[in-house]
């Protein structure tokens, strides 16, 4: 914490006695000069001030707009595990059409156009600066991808898309960079443009995650399970509960839901990292789909409690990243090339 010490002059009438008193060391307390602290940054456990809290929202754009000017397409891996978890919902018969939203600087695009060529991807951000990279990327081509800026919590995907003729709609550790406020504006906005019997792939943070932990000893937070890093940016922890009503609130069932864990070591710190985060998969409400969302609801009652544990058995050996900032925010470098999420 940063403290300063100003003197304030007073502009006051003072007499000869006063003067000679003070000059013998005397104290006369209206008349001596007074000394104010100043605090510039809050002090942990404060958390964000309303001014603050409002200057990030107002600019967020500004904020990634920075990052990506800062580090180009080279902080975040591509991520081509997808296709382990999620290959079922990309392949099958028919050209699949695909919404990334929050598309960065295309790490996601990228390998899944590898993977699956006949595939075409829309692919928005409201950064400009990475749909800049995305343009530009050596694969990028016309006929596979329409990238585009947008903000989905105010500017209306109808104007981009087609309504109604979206396959999959993947969510890549965006959800957590949007104010809890407006998550609802982002669902409706995609509910406009995904197929009834479409999919929405989202891997976000978990509560509970190491990153979480840290924040809250610094005083970076925001409101309850929302925070933000020291480049301006932000990050919400999601729970199972506040996810799945999230969802549900916005005409969406719960396919399938994961909290997955991995301890993560940096033997140069000596320090330890529980990672978590969350992996889910849902799907448009539709009552014809009733029977298979109440068994789906059935599964997440306990997930909290098992979820966690047996990702962790599953994922020995797998690779996770430091992403969305977090290893430049604690190590001031872009994450090791040993982790991937």
């Amino acid at each position: 914490m940063l403290v300063l010490t100003c003197t304030i002059p007073l502009c006051i009438s003072i007499t000869p006695k006063a003067c000679r008193a003070m000059a013998l060391g005397g104290t006369h307390n209206s008349r001596a000069p007074q000394t104010q602290r100043l605090q510039i940054y809050p002090t942990p456990h404060n958390g964000v001030s309303p001014f603050w809290k409002e200057k990030y929202e107002r600019e967020a754009m500004r904020y990634w707009d920075v990052f990506y000017k800062r580090h180009k397409g080279k902080f975040f891996k591509d991520r081509h595990y997808l296709d382990k978890y999620w290959g079922d919902y990309f392949s099958g018969a028919g050209k699949k059409v695909i919404l990334e939203v929050g598309c960065g600087a295309g790490n996601t695009i990228f390998p899944v156009i590898a993977s699956y060529p006949d595939a075409f991807i829309y692919a928005c951000d409201f950064s400009p600066q990475a749909i800049e990279l995305v343009k530009t990327h050596e694969d990028f081509k016309e006929s596979h991808v329409n990238a585009f800026v947008s903000d989905l919590t105010a500017d209306d995907l109808c104007k981009e898309i087609l309504p109604s003729s979206v396959d999959i709609v993947t969510m890549i550790f965006m959800l957590s960079a949007v104010s809890p406020e407006k998550m609802p504006l982002v669902l409706q906005n995609i509910r406009k443009v995904i197929k009834p019997n479409g999919y929405v792939l989202l891997r976000d943070y978990a509560f509970g995650d190491f990153a979480q932990e840290r924040f809250c000893s610094k005083g970076q937070k925001i409101s309850d399970n929302f925070y933000v890093r020291g480049d301006g940016t932000r990050a919400y922890y999601f729970s199972n509960e506040f996810l799945t009503s999230l969802f549900k609130e916005n005409g969406f069932d719960v396919h399938k839901i994961d909290v997955c864990c991995k301890q993560v070591e940096n033997r140069s710190r000596e320090l330890v990292m529980n990672r978590r985060w969350i992996q889910a998969v849902f799907r448009v409400s539709d009552s014809s789909y009733s029977s298979s969302s109440k068994e789906a609801e059935t599964d997440h009652r306990d997930s909290d409690n098992i979820a966690g544990e047996i990702k962790q058995d599953n994922l020995n050996g797998g690779l996770i990243d430091l992403c969305e900032g977090v290893a430049f925010d604690m190590f001031g470098n872009s994450p090791s090339s040993h982790y991937e999420m």
